[in-house]
Parts: C-alpha cells; structure tokens; sequence
C-alpha cells in the first residue's frame, strides 16, 4: 500500500506576536509538518476584508513570491488582514484548501471551514464555529521551535554615554542576515532591550517585514522570554554596546558576531581630547574599547560576516573560588576608622 503524504499546512503570520502566537500554538498541536508564511501587507490593509473579497492585492510586495504556486490542503490564520489572502488561497484551490480562522475574521463565517473566536467577539453561532473561552497559547519553546534552523538570533542593545547605534548600520546588519537566511534557509530572531530606541526598533521590525524570510521580532518585553530565545538560536550577533548580552551570548558556546557601533558626537569628543591627553587609559565611567580588546585577546566572538564560537571558562567558578580563599584567611585586624591612616 502506498504510504499517504502529509497534508501541505500553511501557518500565516502577521505583524502582532500574540496573534503568531496563536497560529503556532495550533500548528504545533496539530502534529503536522507546516510551512511558516510571514506576511506584510500595503496600505489596502486598512480596507475591510467584506470590501477587498479574495485577492492578494493587500499583500505587499516583497511577500507575494510566497503564495505562488499550488494552494495548501490547510491555512491556519487570524486577524482581519489574512482574510483576503485565506480566501484567495481557497478560490484558487477550488475550494479544496480548508481554512481555520482564530479569533474575529470580520465576515461571515461561512466563508471558513472553522472560525475559532473567545468570548468576547460578535461571530455568530454556526456549526463552524468553535468558541472557546481564551485564546490559544504555547510555551516559549515550543514557540521558538517552530522557526526554521538556523536560526539567527539578533540582540539589540541602546546608546551610551559615549556610544551610539545609527539606525542605518543597525538595518544593514539585518538585511545580512535575512540575506544569508535567503540563501542558505533558516529564520532571523531580533530581540530589542530596555535601552533600544523606538525608532531603531521600528526600522528594525520593517526592514524583517519587508523580506519573505521567517522571522520573530521581540522588542523586549517577552514572550518569548529572553533566555529561551538565547537557548533557541544557533548563531547570536549582538549590537557591541551591550556587556551583559555579550556575555550571555559567549557563554553558550555558540558561533557569536559583535555588531559594530559608533562613538556619538560626546564621544567623539572626549576620546579625542582624552586620548592626547591620557594615551592607553580608560575614559571614565567605562570605556567599552577596553572591552573589545579583551574579547579579541581572549578569541571571544567574531563578526557580523564571521560568527565565532567559543568555550570560555565558568568565570562565576573562578571568582567563587576567590571569595573561599579569601574567606579562609584570618581576619584582618581591627582599626579606628579615624587612625587607620586613609
């Protein structure tokens, strides 16, 4: 007997990570292998589904390439700006793709296979219609698994006192990585911080937007959790401002690339007055070039264009057993604090 193939499954993704969520959330319960369609759309967004009917036309351009060809057996989508496409897919199949919806889709649901909505919206009671009490959710691994490997994981510090991330070098350095993923497959993880600019972290969400790559944009305030998405990636780059990030990124041992930033005028300013006046010394309160220099002495990371791993030793270890030397040493001796001679 011939064996049966899997059914084709199409999860689509859109611009609002609890939305993904949801979709991902299913695909993985269902068992089934799945194709990830990460969707941006153009300005006829803003036209209601009832009006545009079943068309791409709402789909920008950089994402059509990736709903040619033969229709899916299944989509699972949600939001109002998928309608369109789900039913485009449908009438291209002939009616032979089936079609999941979560939560509110804005029309009818006879126009589904199965509209999955919470408590809170308007969808009629149909036979197609499952409500059920909360929306669907994951676990932050099981989220992260379902982009494709490898996965490049981008963290995203912020400015300092002296240091800087132009928008412009910022969005380069995505479009490597979403260049590399075109060529060699994979998915781009850009995950901002406390300290990420608003702006740098709009650029960053369009420039992922505007490609057919899978990709996940976390601005930093989860889910996913910021270490399960450390766990996740296979190559971690990492903007070179961030001490702790860099840190957390070497230590797992997986290829790591500093993403290079730029002094702010402030800083230009002081490096170059300070570094005539105090050649070799740090500026004060901390001068991250002396950070740099260390991490190349100790082969610690490599670049945007080569990635390096590495295995560094537990430092957490070596200054715990610092501390027990020192705390099996005798005490010093007591001294006046007006007489002890500071």
């Amino acid at each position: 007997m011939p064996q049966q193939s899997h059914a084709r499954v199409w999860a689509l993704l859109g611009p609002h990570r609890g939305d993904n969520n949801q979709v991902l959330a299913l695909a993985e319960a269902l068992g089934l292998p799945f194709e990830l369609k990460s969707l941006s759309y153009n300005a006829l967004r803003r036209v209601p589904p009832a009006f545009l009917g079943a068309t791409f036309a709402s789909v920008a351009a950089g994402s059509q390439s990736q709903l040619e060809g033969e229709p899916p057996e299944l989509t699972i989508s949600t939001g109002l700006r998928s309608v369109p496409v789900v039913r485009e897919l449908n009438r291209r199949s002939g009616g032979r793709t089936r079609t999941v919806h979560l939560g509110y889709p804005r029309i009818a649901p006879r126009h589904f296979d199965l509209v999955v909505p919470t408590p809170e919206y308007p969808v009629p009671d149909a036979p197609n219609v499952l409500r059920i009490p909360f929306a669907l959710t994951q676990s932050d691994r099981a989220l992260l698994n379902a982009y494709p490997r490898p996965r490049r994981l981008f963290l995203i510090g912020g400015p300092t006192l002296y240091w800087q991330l132009p928008i412009d070098q910022m969005v380069a350095a995505v479009r490597r990585l979403l260049a590399r993923a075109e060529a060699d497959g994979g998915s781009v993880l850009a995950l901002g911080s406390p300290r990420t600019p608003v702006e740098l972290l709009a650029a960053v969400r369009g420039t992922l937007e505007s490609s057919s790559v899978p990709f996940l944009f976390e601005p930093g305030d989860g889910p996913p959790a910021y270490p399960a998405v450390i766990e996740a990636a296979d190559e971690i780059f990492v903007t070179a401002d961030s001490v702790a990030m860099v840190a957390d990124a070497v230590m797992t041992g997986k290829p790591v690339g500093l993403v290079p930033i730029a002094k702010s005028r402030f800083g230009r300013i002081m490096m170059g007055m300070m570094d005539r006046l105090r050649p070799g010394r740090r500026l004060r309160p901390r001068d991250l070039r002396f950070f740099w220099a260390a991490l190349q002495a100790e082969g610690f990371g490599g670049t945007l264009e080569e990635p390096k791993a590495s295995s560094p030793p537990d430092y957490a270890w070596l200054v715990a057993e610092r501390v027990r030397r020192l705390l099996a040493q005798p005490a010093p001796p007591a001294t006046n604090g007006r007489d002890n001679g500071r």
